[in-house]
């Protein structure tokens, strides 16, 4: 059977990053012959397959047509007669087009090598164009890689600009452009995923951000220097950002977005002990603290120009303590008015 390390796996090598997942294209084979020889189909929409002791996927080499609009809107040929060349033709960028067979050797038909040693994220060809999906990937990968300071070819980014401008881009899932988007996210430099799509005419998908692009990337890249977490980020890039509950994105950032923009508006204009109480409330400070010191930080760390300098920990502390006299109280309504006023008079002493 011949088979070849193929993509990110061979790509990170190069590079000194850790493989986080394996993948193998195979060739000269069938279905059949890789059901005898052990293998388990899992592939839904192409033949892939689990090896049987390493669980790592194997993909017959393939050729792919265009059929349809969108990211999956293409035919498959997976006849043994497909070459590997054939196959990493078929791929985004010539740094994904490399494979290594089991001797070590490399087999590099577009130039990936090179272009890493020049930093550069180029397109394999023009048949580019057909995966609209494309657009973020780039741009998730330019992110990846800006540590490294790779740059985006200018023909690449043409051909990204020509898919925002035929409507491509309207085809995609949300879902499927999330999945992106998040996973930039997890990586240091999260603003220069959304800067280029910014340039490339893509950011269509996120109501708002367009509108307020300067302000919501300054944002972001505030917060990045400061924290690597991802709920954080979306917040900040998205924190005048009021149209996104229809979304299918995951509610812990929608959570926390919300939460940020709820506390901060408790503070807005006049700071009082009633103001700062509500909004811990609003966040679920007395529930979950972690989340409430997450919120916080956060937006103090915006510098959103709060004239308040409080010991937040030491504060919510203290208000978990508070242990008011409740003996002579008649029901729930009038303990939880006797705990409200005492943790205002709390919150009054550190005011002071």
């Amino acid at each position: 059977m011949k088979f070849y390390l193929v993509g990110g796996a061979v790509r990170d090598n190069l590079l000194g990053l850790k493989v986080e997942e394996k993948d193998w294209v195979v060739v000269e084979e069938t279905d059949k012959s890789m059901i005898e020889n052990g293998f388990k189909s899992v592939g839904k929409d192409f033949p892939v397959y689990l090896h049987p002791k390493s669980k790592e996927e194997y993909a017959l080499a393939r050729r792919e047509k265009k059929i349809l609009p969108g990211h999956k809107g293409f035919s498959f040929e997976t006849q043994e007669t497909v070459t590997l060349e054939e196959d990493l033709y078929r791929r985004d960028i010539t740094i994904n087009a490399i494979a290594k067979d089991s001797e070590g050797n490399f087999i590099d038909p577009f130039g990936g090598q090179e272009d890493i040693k020049r930093k550069i994220i180029k397109h394999v060809s023009n048949a580019f164009i057909e995966d609209p999906l494309r657009v973020y990937r780039v741009a998730r990968f330019a992110t990846k890689l800006k540590v490294f300071d790779f740059t985006i070819d200018e023909g690449t980014l043409g051909l990204m600009t020509s898919i925002s401008e035929s409507k491509e881009l309207e085809a995609l899932s949300f879902e499927r452009i999330w999945k992106e988007t998040e996973k930039s996210l997890g990586y240091k430099n999260s603003s220069e995923y959304f800067k280029i799509l910014n340039e490339v005419n893509a950011l269509s998908t996120f109501p708002e951000l367009k509108d307020n692009f300067e302000e919501s990337i300054g944002r972001l890249e505030k917060i990045e220097k400061i924290f690597d977490d991802k709920e954080l980020k979306w917040a900040a890039l998205n924190f005048n950002n009021r149209s996104l509950e229809d979304l299918p994105i995951p509610n812990k950032f929608k959570n926390f977005l919300k939460s940020s923009q709820e506390f901060k508006k408790s503070l807005n204009g006049k700071i009082s002990a009633k103001n700062i109480l509500e909004g811990l409330m609003k966040i679920n400070t007395f529930r979950d603290l972690n989340h409430a010191l997450k919120v916080i930080d956060f937006i103090f760390s915006l510098n959103e120009r709060i004239d308040l300098k409080i010991e937040w920990n030491s504060l919510i502390n203290d208000l978990h303590k508070l242990k008011p006299e409740i003996n002579n109280l008649n029901n729930g309504i009038e303990i939880k008015e006797k705990i409200y006023k005492e943790r205002l008079l709390k919150i009054e002493e550190y005011l002071k």
